[in-house]
């Protein structure tokens, strides 16, 4: 996933980069990114991400979990961009069908 640094950035120096990652973005490689990141996650508390996030909407998570917005985060985002990319898969697939 691109990363910007805007902290010392003019507005257009930032606009730029912002453009460069809109262009260099690869949706497949930031779920993989994402992924990973789960993955992490999930050894360092042993449990699912799944398991977690429902516990974290239900506001019943174990007291050593309340802190973990960033996993919760994470998993939200993960969630949305996997059901783009299969979104996108299944229109391509539609599409070569009726070629």
């Amino acid at each position: 996933m691109p990363r910007i640094d805007a902290t010392r950035m003019t507005s257009e120096e930032f606009r730029q980069q912002l453009l460069d990652a809109m262009l260099s973005a690869n949706p497949v490689d930031d779920l993989l990114e994402l992924w990973e990141e789960l993955r992490t996650f999930e050894r360092k508390y042993g449990m699912t991400s799944e398991e977690f996030y429902e516990a974290y909407k239900a506001g019943s998570l174990p007291e050593e979990l309340q802190h973990c917005v960033e996993w919760a985060a994470t998993y939200h985002m993960f969630s949305k961009l996997k059901h783009r990319v299969e979104s996108a898969l299944m229109q391509a697939a539609v599409l070569v069908s009726e070629s």
